[in-house]
């Protein structure tokens, strides 16, 4: 197959799950403070390195496994990673941003331990024809069909398989390996803006997104992303991907963002709070936004049929405009409009809480404001208040 079809392969190997090597370091905090990005006074040195071809300095990575978390699952996973598994890929992620931003091309490299998945990837290839559209995959299968190709995407060499034998597809795959170009990935091609993260030590908070976890016995595969707290500093880590094998393991980071840190000065048990508390008000926001779409809806078919859109707003909905709003949950309402708000919160998935709009814009002709309370008593609007 040609190299500018293997996105599209790609796409249909799943990610998996991790398996915890446990870390030396894993419960061992730092005394000294946090040396933050904003405090490194060698930042600009260290990001112009890569021009110059200076590798900078790399900081070792000891993360307190207590302050690792999830922070949210994206998918309906039998299974997480453990408190262990967590720091161990945790770790891996940011050993990978951490060679990029100093400019450690040699460090970067071994990180992603293309170097295991030659045999198994040509085994997999050449002899046993894998097809993840149709076969049942092991959580190896996965992790080696995944690098494999992502080997070759980066790499100058053709992943095509035309009968030549396992033998001749190993040094297909090998001169792939010679020909794996760092240059191609996400983090390395983003060298130059990436923020020294410092000292990553047992005062630093990380929590993860998990988007999916595959465990079989000590073989693990995941896709996650991870936010880490440092000092002043945020980090997050996008998209990562990263296995634990046969006592191997390896990662792939393919985006990172930094900014001041949200939750300075917060602890771990103040940071899920937080955290808990932001996801509950995107939640209602997106639900308020959700109804100003309903109501855009309703709106516009009043326009089409020449109604009088602000009339019609103070008679089709009592109840979304009342001070106790429309009860999702309750009965269905009589008025036309109260009743299209009604029947359409529950087509979007809303079957409970309160819906409410307020005021008219004299100017879009509309509503200015919608908002919805959750059955927990979290309320949002849209547009949302300044």
């Amino acid at each position: 197959m040609a190299k500018k079809i293997l996105a599209a392969m790609l796409a249909l190997t799943m990610c998996a799950g991790l398996a915890g090597c446990k870390n030396d370091g894993e419960n061992s905090a730092k005394d000294s403070e946090n040396t933050s990005a904003a405090d490194t006074d060698t930042a600009n040195d260290e990001t112009a390195g890569r021009k110059s071809g200076k590798v900078g300095e790399i900081f070792p990575v000891e993360l307190n496994k207590d302050n690792i978390f999830i922070g949210d699952v994206y998918v309906n996973n039998t299974d997480t990673p453990t408190n262990d598994e967590l720091l161990t890929f945790a770790t891996l992620a940011v050993e990978q941003y951490n060679a990029a931003q100093a400019n450690d091309s040699e460090k970067y490299t071994q990180t992603f331990s293309f170097d295991k998945v030659v045999e198994p990837f040509s085994e997999m290839i050449a002899v046993r024809h894998i097809n993840p559209e149709k076969d049942d995959m092991s959580v190896k299968d996965l992790a080696m069909y995944r690098w494999g190709y992502m080997l070759y995407f980066w790499s100058d060499a053709d992943p095509s398989y035309n009968d030549e034998g396992e033998e001749e597809y190993k040094k297909k795959t090998e001169l792939a390996l010679d020909t794996f170009s760092i240059d191609n990935t996400a983090l390395w091609k983003d060298g130059d803006n990436l923020v020294p993260m410092g000292e990553v030590n047992g005062d630093t908070i990380a929590y993860v997104d998990l988007q999916q976890f595959v465990r079989e016995e000590d073989d693990m595969y995941i896709n996650f992303d991870m936010t880490i707290l440092n000092g002043n500093d945020m980090f997050k880590l996008g998209s990562i991907e990263a296995w634990y094998i046969d006592g191997s393991s390896g990662v792939m980071v393919f985006s990172a963002e930094h900014s001041d840190n949200e939750y300075a000065g917060m602890t771990v048990d103040e940071v899920k709070q937080k955290i808990k508390e932001n996801k509950a008000l995107n939640e209602v926001t997106e639900a308020a936004h959700s109804l100003y779409i309903i109501m855009a809806e309703y709106c516009a078919e009043l326009d089409e049929a020449g109604e009088n859109i602000k009339k019609k707003l103070e008679s089709d909905f009592p109840m979304c405009s009342s001070s106790d709003g429309l009860d999702i949950a309750g009965d269905e309402p009589k008025a036309k409009g109260d009743k299209y708000v009604y029947d359409q919160m529950h087509e979007y998935g809303y079957p409970d809480g309160k819906a409410f709009i307020s005021g008219y814009n004299k100017n879009l002709d509309f509503i200015e404001k919608a908002g919805y309370t959750s059955a927990d008593g979290v309320t949002g609007y849209y547009p949302e208040e300044e």
